[in-house]
Parts: C-alpha cells; structure tokens; sequence
C-alpha cells in the first residue's frame, strides 16, 4: 500500500514539473519588406531575447543593422545598438538626409575618425516604433522624420514575389 501511494505521489511531482510554454511574443519571427522603393529588399528578424537584425540589399548596396527592442504598449520599439567596425551609417526613417539640395548627404560613421567599408552601411534605428495591423509590421512614421504622409513602411511574414 506503502508503495502505491509512494507511486502516485511521484507520478502526481512529475506531472507538475512540466515545462511551462512562455506565450510566442507576435513581433517574433522574419518580417520581410512589401514594397519596393528602389530595386531591392530588406528584413527585419524580431529575437525573443529582445534583439533585432535588419538586413537590407540593393543593385549595388548593402546594409545592416542589429540591436535591442522593446515593448510600448501594443507596440514594438527598435534602437539600435553601438557597433565596433566604421561603416557609413544613416537613419533609417529621415526623408530628409539625402535629399540635401545640390550636396552629399551628411557623412555619419559608427566610429569618428575611421575609414568605412564602402561595400556596406549601418542603418541607425533610433526610438522607431512598428505595430501589427492584420498580418503586417508597420512602422509609424515619426513627424520629425520629415516623409510625407503617404510614405507607408510595411513587412510581411512572407517574402514577396518577384515579377
């Protein structure tokens, strides 16, 4: 009798001491672009452990980003984090950086005084915000962004397909 219920408290520990599944964050996952701006494409992966890469590629461009992110609200806020290695670094939602009259966009640089990659860029998220609508990573336009109104920045889960 002594055994039995010696089995039973056991069966009954280990059947509490399952694993409890944490809850699938929905920003999770590879967001890829929907809209093409210029030939090319771009992604975002969205980390559980709260990081992010974004890569992004043209005719002859490349560029990249990495960094944390956090929850506001319903929404997901991205910055990107201080790298080692000189690139060329731009914002990535400023309408106004390279659209200087008759000059070259300013010359950032993720190090002072060092000579860049020229092959490949850093694109800085600074405080940007994306919210889920539907099926799609939406960025919210910052006003200080200076874009227009109609300048919509949207990712899917799926890549879409080249025509």
């Amino acid at each position: 009798m002594k055994f039995k219920a010696f089995s039973f408290l056991l069966f009954l520990c280990l059947i509490s001491c399952q694993k409890k599944e944490t809850p699938k964050n929905k920003f999770t996952g590879t967001w890829y672009d929907t809209e093409y701006i210029v030939p090319g494409k771009s992604s975002i992966k969205i980390n559980a452990d709260s990081s992010f890469n974004y890569r992004g590629a043209g005719c002859d461009w490349r560029v990249f980003s990495k960094g944390k992110w956090r929850m506001i609200g319903d929404s997901i806020e991205l910055n990107s984090t201080k790298i080692d290695t000189c690139y060329i670094a731009f914002p990535f939602l400023d309408c106004t950086f390279f659209d200087r009259k008759d000059k070259a966009p300013l010359p950032l640089l993720t190090m002072p005084n060092c000579e860049p990659d020229e092959g490949k860029s850093f694109c800085l998220f600074t405080k940007e915000i994306f919210y889920i609508k539907n099926d799609s990573l939406i960025c919210k336009v910052k006003p200080e962004s200076k874009c227009p109104d109609t300048l919509k920045i949207i990712f899917a889960k799926t890549q879409k397909i080249r025509k």
